[in-house]
């Protein structure tokens, strides 16, 4: 019940930021969660029959987060960006665009903490500190090596974090 208030507060916050937002179902092997349309306009937020409700949370204060960070620049892109969104769909994505994407996702993330209070989530803040690691450090990986990581890597790293946030 609480998730699901959360859920709506999120969604009537992006609307008020002329956001609108869409649930459908995940599309195998695609390796995308949630999406954020580059001109502004949608959220889309990709579900599986076994996510949680909180995953919905998380994934949608990570794209508000981007839209927070396309308000703050104007409502504009660097065209570098979009061009290295681009390629990270080939198999030879550069380094030097991976590095972009990756700047600019930890750039957003700043964003969470306000998103999080501005909708008066519930759940406890440790809780997002540790989604955002953890996020950082798949798209870490992703710079580093070029490809995400593989279920097993992934699993390991929440397990560390588990660990170190205890729950």
């Amino acid at each position: 019940m609480i998730r699901d208030e959360e859920l709506n507060r999120l969604v009537r916050y992006a609307q008020g930021m002329g956001v609108s937002v869409h649930f459908k179902p995940y599309v195998k092997n695609s390796h995308t969660e949630a999406e954020w349309a580059v001109d502004g306009s949608e959220i889309t937020i990709f579900t599986r029959s076994n996510c949680s409700k909180i995953e919905k949370v998380f994934s949608l204060i990570h794209e508000l987060g981007h839209h927070k960070g396309f308000i703050n620049n104007g409502r504009k892109l660097n065209p570098k960006y979009i061009e290295a969104l681009e390629e990270l769909d080939s198999e030879e994505s550069s380094k030097k665009n991976r590095k972009l994407v990756l700047d600019t996702e930890i750039g957003d993330m700043q964003y969470w903490e306000e998103v999080y209070r501005d909708t008066n989530c519930q759940f406890n803040i440790k809780m997002l500190d540790k989604q955002k690691e953890l996020d950082a450090w798949t798209y870490e990986f992703y710079y580093e090596t070029g490809k995400d990581p593989t279920k097993k890597e992934k699993r390991l790293k929440k397990a560390e974090l588990r660990k170190k946030y205890g729950f």
